[in-house]
Protein backbone atom coordinates (compact mmCIF):
# COMPACT_ATOMS: atom_id res chain seq x y z
CA UNK A 1 0.00 0.00 0.00
CA UNK A 2 2.78 2.40 1.19
CA UNK A 3 5.43 0.94 -0.10
CA UNK A 4 8.19 3.13 -1.23
CA UNK A 5 7.28 6.02 -0.12
CA UNK A 6 9.68 9.00 1.13
CA UNK A 7 9.37 12.44 2.38
CA UNK A 8 9.60 13.23 -1.34
CA UNK A 9 6.45 12.10 -1.85
CA UNK A 10 5.23 14.89 0.34
CA UNK A 11 7.10 17.87 -1.51
CA UNK A 12 4.09 18.94 -2.89
CA UNK A 13 0.13 19.31 -3.44
CA UNK A 14 -0.04 16.91 -6.01
CA UNK A 15 2.22 14.81 -4.99
CA UNK A 16 0.62 14.41 -1.57
CA UNK A 17 -2.77 13.87 -3.07
CA UNK A 18 -1.34 10.26 -4.98
CA UNK A 19 -0.21 8.64 -2.12
CA UNK A 20 -1.88 5.95 -0.61
CA UNK A 21 -2.12 3.92 2.61
CA UNK A 22 -4.48 2.64 5.43
CA UNK A 23 -7.58 4.15 5.24
CA UNK A 24 -8.64 4.94 8.61
CA UNK A 25 -11.24 7.88 8.30
CA UNK A 26 -12.60 8.77 4.56
CA UNK A 27 -15.78 11.60 4.18
CA UNK A 28 -16.62 13.95 1.38
CA UNK A 29 -13.64 16.39 1.41
CA UNK A 30 -11.55 14.90 4.21
CA UNK A 31 -9.73 11.60 4.75
CA UNK A 32 -6.70 10.55 7.00
CA UNK A 33 -4.32 7.83 6.07
CA UNK A 34 -1.51 5.84 7.98
CA UNK A 35 1.33 5.87 6.41
CA UNK A 36 4.09 3.56 7.51
CA UNK A 37 7.62 4.82 6.21
CA UNK A 38 11.21 5.10 6.84
CA UNK A 39 10.48 2.83 9.65
CA UNK A 40 7.77 5.23 11.61
CA UNK A 41 4.26 5.51 11.54
CA UNK A 42 2.80 8.55 9.98
CA UNK A 43 -0.99 9.78 9.19
CA UNK A 44 -1.91 11.99 7.00
CA UNK A 45 -5.11 14.34 6.83
CA UNK A 46 -5.97 15.56 3.45
CA UNK A 47 -8.69 17.98 2.67
CA UNK A 48 -10.20 19.40 -0.34
CA UNK A 49 -13.09 21.43 -1.59
CA UNK A 50 -16.18 20.18 -2.89
CA UNK A 51 -18.81 21.87 -4.59
CA UNK A 52 -21.54 20.67 -3.04
CA UNK A 53 -20.49 21.69 0.45
CA UNK A 54 -19.15 24.86 -0.04
CA UNK A 55 -20.48 26.47 3.47
CA UNK A 56 -18.62 23.28 5.26
CA UNK A 57 -15.39 24.24 3.91
CA UNK A 58 -13.39 21.33 4.93
CA UNK A 59 -10.04 22.61 4.04
CA UNK A 60 -11.04 26.12 6.15
CA UNK A 61 -11.44 23.29 9.17
CA UNK A 62 -8.01 21.86 8.35
CA UNK A 63 -6.35 25.20 8.27
CA UNK A 64 -8.04 25.48 11.88
CA UNK A 65 -6.69 22.64 12.63
CA UNK A 66 -3.31 23.26 11.36
CA UNK A 67 -3.42 26.97 13.30
CA UNK A 68 -3.89 24.71 16.85
CA UNK A 69 -1.16 22.33 16.56
CA UNK A 70 0.81 25.53 15.84
CA UNK A 71 -0.35 27.55 18.95
CA UNK A 72 -0.03 23.88 21.02
CA UNK A 73 3.67 23.91 19.79
CA UNK A 74 4.83 27.13 20.13
CA UNK A 75 3.52 27.64 23.35
CA UNK A 76 5.13 25.07 25.42
CA UNK A 77 2.54 22.32 25.07
CA UNK A 78 2.53 19.71 22.27
CA UNK A 79 0.54 18.84 19.36
CA UNK A 80 0.46 16.54 16.53
CA UNK A 81 4.18 16.30 15.13
CA UNK A 82 3.90 17.87 11.40
CA UNK A 83 6.50 16.62 9.46
CA UNK A 84 5.23 18.07 6.18
CA UNK A 85 2.52 20.49 4.74
CA UNK A 86 0.98 22.02 1.65
CA UNK A 87 -1.62 24.09 0.40
CA UNK A 88 -2.88 24.29 -3.02
CA UNK A 89 -5.41 27.54 -4.33
CA UNK A 90 -6.64 28.19 -7.42
CA UNK A 91 -7.60 32.77 -7.75
CA UNK A 92 -6.93 32.90 -4.03
CA UNK A 93 -8.95 30.48 -2.68
CA UNK A 94 -7.84 27.05 -0.95
CA UNK A 95 -8.49 24.20 -2.70
CA UNK A 96 -6.58 21.99 -1.15
CA UNK A 97 -4.62 20.86 1.78
CA UNK A 98 -2.65 18.53 3.88
CA UNK A 99 -0.36 17.29 6.08
CA UNK A 100 1.50 14.67 7.57
CA UNK A 101 2.17 13.67 11.06
CA UNK A 102 4.80 10.98 12.61
CA UNK A 103 3.52 9.10 15.87
CA UNK A 104 5.63 9.94 18.28
CA UNK A 105 7.53 6.41 19.84
CA UNK A 106 6.62 5.32 23.06
CA UNK A 107 3.09 7.65 23.75
CA UNK A 108 0.18 5.88 24.07
CA UNK A 109 -3.19 7.03 23.97
CA UNK A 110 -4.68 7.77 27.83
CA UNK A 111 -7.42 5.08 27.43
CA UNK A 112 -4.31 2.19 27.06
CA UNK A 113 -2.42 4.51 29.69
CA UNK A 114 -4.58 3.64 32.55
CA UNK A 115 -5.47 -0.07 31.14
CA UNK A 116 -1.59 -1.28 31.31
CA UNK A 117 -1.10 0.35 34.90
CA UNK A 118 -3.96 0.66 36.70
CA UNK A 119 -2.78 0.75 39.99
CA UNK A 120 -1.08 4.19 38.94
CA UNK A 121 -4.31 5.94 38.27
CA UNK A 122 -4.21 7.95 40.79
CA UNK A 123 -0.72 9.49 39.71
CA UNK A 124 -1.83 10.22 36.48
CA UNK A 125 -4.90 11.94 37.33
CA UNK A 126 -2.81 14.33 39.68
CA UNK A 127 -0.50 15.51 36.63
CA UNK A 128 -3.26 15.21 34.02
CA UNK A 129 -4.64 17.66 36.08
CA UNK A 130 -2.04 19.91 36.35
CA UNK A 131 -1.83 19.91 32.61
CA UNK A 132 -5.68 20.74 31.91
CA UNK A 133 -5.26 23.17 34.23
CA UNK A 134 -2.36 24.21 32.30
CA UNK A 135 -3.85 24.51 29.55
CA UNK A 136 -7.45 26.13 30.34
CA UNK A 137 -5.38 28.87 32.46
CA UNK A 138 -3.96 29.53 28.71
CA UNK A 139 -7.48 29.64 27.35
CA UNK A 140 -6.98 26.83 25.19
CA UNK A 141 -10.10 24.41 24.83
CA UNK A 142 -10.33 21.51 23.13
CA UNK A 143 -13.59 21.01 22.67
CA UNK A 144 -13.35 17.38 21.92
CA UNK A 145 -11.15 16.31 25.10
CA UNK A 146 -11.27 12.70 25.27
CA UNK A 147 -9.17 9.32 26.30
CA UNK A 148 -8.56 9.02 22.67
CA UNK A 149 -7.46 12.10 21.54
CA UNK A 150 -4.79 12.90 24.77
CA UNK A 151 -1.19 10.66 24.57
CA UNK A 152 0.84 10.03 27.14
CA UNK A 153 4.83 9.16 26.96
CA UNK A 154 7.43 9.60 29.80
CA UNK A 155 7.96 7.85 33.59
CA UNK A 156 5.56 8.23 36.06
CA UNK A 157 6.09 11.76 37.83
CA UNK A 158 7.19 13.16 34.66
CA UNK A 159 4.58 12.46 31.97
CA UNK A 160 3.76 14.35 29.12
CA UNK A 161 0.26 14.93 27.32
CA UNK A 162 0.06 15.68 23.52
CA UNK A 163 -3.05 16.58 22.33
CA UNK A 164 -4.10 15.23 18.87
CA UNK A 165 -7.58 15.72 16.63
CA UNK A 166 -7.92 19.80 17.18
CA UNK A 167 -9.89 20.79 14.62
CA UNK A 168 -12.48 22.00 16.83
CA UNK A 169 -10.35 23.72 19.20
CA UNK A 170 -10.17 27.43 20.23
CA UNK A 171 -7.93 30.03 21.77
CA UNK A 172 -9.05 33.17 23.41
CA UNK A 173 -11.13 34.21 26.34
CA UNK A 174 -11.36 31.27 28.70
CA UNK A 175 -15.37 30.90 29.91
CA UNK A 176 -15.71 28.72 32.86
CA UNK A 177 -18.63 26.66 31.75
CA UNK A 178 -16.73 25.86 28.48
CA UNK A 179 -13.71 25.08 30.21
CA UNK A 180 -16.25 22.46 32.13
CA UNK A 181 -17.62 21.17 29.08
CA UNK A 182 -14.25 19.77 28.60
CA UNK A 183 -13.70 18.06 31.78
CA UNK A 184 -17.44 16.63 30.82
CA UNK A 185 -16.45 15.40 28.19
CA UNK A 186 -13.32 13.86 29.55
CA UNK A 187 -15.39 11.71 32.27
CA UNK A 188 -17.70 10.60 29.55
CA UNK A 189 -15.19 9.14 26.83
CA UNK A 190 -13.77 6.71 29.87
CA UNK A 191 -15.89 3.63 29.88
CA UNK A 192 -13.92 2.09 32.77
CA UNK A 193 -16.22 2.98 35.52
CA UNK A 194 -13.89 2.98 38.63
CA UNK A 195 -12.01 5.86 36.95
CA UNK A 196 -15.18 7.65 35.74
CA UNK A 197 -16.13 8.28 39.76
CA UNK A 198 -12.10 9.26 40.11
CA UNK A 199 -12.53 11.76 37.62
CA UNK A 200 -15.97 13.24 38.34
CA UNK A 201 -14.65 13.80 42.20
CA UNK A 202 -10.88 13.77 42.56
CA UNK A 203 -9.66 14.69 39.53
CA UNK A 204 -11.91 17.80 39.55
CA UNK A 205 -10.72 19.06 42.76
CA UNK A 206 -6.96 18.22 41.77
CA UNK A 207 -7.59 20.65 38.49
CA UNK A 208 -9.20 23.82 40.61
CA UNK A 209 -6.15 23.34 42.76
CA UNK A 210 -4.08 24.21 39.84
CA UNK A 211 -6.05 26.95 38.62
CA UNK A 212 -5.15 30.34 40.25
CA UNK A 213 -7.62 32.29 37.98
CA UNK A 214 -10.58 30.47 39.14
CA UNK A 215 -12.93 32.66 41.52
CA UNK A 216 -14.71 29.88 43.21
CA UNK A 217 -13.86 26.43 43.54
CA UNK A 218 -17.82 26.15 44.71
CA UNK A 219 -19.22 27.67 41.52
CA UNK A 220 -16.88 25.95 38.88
CA UNK A 221 -17.95 22.49 41.06
CA UNK A 222 -21.51 23.96 40.13
CA UNK A 223 -20.88 24.31 36.53
CA UNK A 224 -19.24 20.71 36.39
CA UNK A 225 -22.83 19.02 37.56
CA UNK A 226 -23.90 20.87 35.31
CA UNK A 227 -21.53 20.76 32.40
CA UNK A 228 -22.95 18.81 28.87
CA UNK A 229 -20.04 16.36 27.26
CA UNK A 230 -19.40 18.20 23.52
CA UNK A 231 -19.38 15.19 22.35
CA UNK A 232 -21.97 11.42 22.40
CA UNK A 233 -19.31 8.40 23.10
Amino acid sequence: MDEGVTYHDFSDVSKAFAVSGLEMRSHKGRSVFQVDMEGKVHYLKRYWLVGSQLFQRHVARGLHELRMIDWLNHQGFAGPKVVCRGEGRCMGIFTKLFFLMEQVEDELPLEATWRNNPEGAAQLLNELAAFTARLHEASFIHTDFSERHILVGGPVGKRTFRLIDVERATIGQGHPQRWANDLATLVASVVDHRLQSLLREEFVDLYIAQRSTLSSGDDFRRLFKQATPTKNF
